[in-house]
């Protein structure tokens, strides 16, 4: 993709997901980004494409987005959220006080969409 951007796809519908990153090894954050996107920029032959992308597609091609820019996901986590993964080992999140950081969080795995909107 050359000069790619990114556009969410109306309805704006949005999710929660347990974000890390090869950047940042060994932390995690609750980040909130759109469910779907529309992926568009020019091929290496210099034509214009788009693709639209749903669920993990489009959360990666977002994080994957925001590095261009310089932005890591600690920029997009809810304040007060970054963990190590140790905080998800052994069931520790049974510890943590319902819902936080927000709706879902708690029985939301690394890997897993919270099923809270």
């Amino acid at each position: 993709w050359i000069n790619p951007t990114l556009t969410p796809i109306p309805p704006e519908q949005t999710s929660w997901f347990w974000e890390g990153c090869l950047s940042v090894p060994g932390m995690r954050g609750w980040v909130e980004r759109p469910n779907s996107v529309r992926l568009s920029g020019y091929n290496e032959r210099g034509e214009y494409i788009e693709k639209d992308l749903h669920g993990i597609s489009a959360r990666v091609a977002q994080h994957e987005y925001d590095h261009l820019d310089g932005v890591l996901f600690l920029d997009r986590a809810l304040q007060g959220t970054l963990l190590p993964v140790k905080a998800f080992e052994e069931n520790r999140q049974e510890l943590w006080p319902d819902d936080w950081p927000s709706p879902g969080a708690r029985i939301t795995k690394p890997g897993e969409f919270s099923a809270i909107q």
